[in-house]
């Protein structure tokens, strides 16, 4: 059985990962940048020949804060954890700590649906896990009888890991579209207004 303090070090260990992964994300520009002076490139130069990877670096950092984000608010309402939890968490941080490859061979290669989909399929099996995560706990004995997870939390993430797989489909099969796909997943901000709602309603 897992006790409080082994609880508080998976959730350290996790916290850990992604400020890693979020590090490692800028490091290839910060490499770039090292190179200014030998070069003589001035800063607009460096900005307009780095926008892509400068973009690929705002899209992986907004996508990891808002996973991790997801994370915690699933930790909150967590007491205890089983051996299903801790495997889907380490998963979890694996899809974490490989992101930041796919985030540098955006910048690096062509535009093509292999890189497209290696890209957005790592963040969608990193929200389906969470996803698990949120089903695993929802109801067990994991759950904190005090503040259990909401019955929105659930739907929400729901709702996010499908966005993300038809974020996939749409930008491998239609390459034109590609990384802009990713803009689907604002559709989950108001869906998460309605279902709030409507649990605010029902309750």
């Amino acid at each position: 059985m897992s006790t409080t303090r082994g609880l508080d070090r998976l959730t350290a260990f996790t916290d850990a990962i992604v400020a890693i992964a979020i590090t490692l994300l800028v490091l290839p520009l910060v490499d770039a940048a090292s190179d200014l002076d030998a070069s003589g490139m001035t800063a607009g130069d460096f900005f307009a020949e780095h926008a892509l990877q400068l973009i690929a670096f705002l899209i992986s950092f907004a996508v990891i804060a808002r996973l991790w984000l997801a994370h915690h608010r699933i930790f909150e309402h967590v007491t205890t954890y089983t051996p299903r939890t801790l495997l889907l968490t380490l998963l979890w941080a694996f899809t974490i700590v490989l992101l930041p490859l796919p985030t540098a061979m955006t910048a690096s290669l062509a535009v093509e649906p292999g890189v497209i989909g290696f890209y957005i399929a790592t963040m969608a099996v990193s929200s389906l896990l969470l996803t698990l995560h949120v089903l695993a706990i929802r109801g067990s004995a994991q759950e904190d009888a005090d503040n259990p997870l909401p019955e929105h939390v659930r739907t929400n993430s729901i709702i996010t890991t499908a966005l993300f797989f038809v974020a996939l489909v749409v930008g491998t099969l239609w390459p034109a579209v590609n990384y802009f796909a990713l803009f689907l997943l604002v559709l989950s901000w108001p869906a998460n207004v309605v279902i709030r709602k409507r649990s605010a309603a029902r309750a």
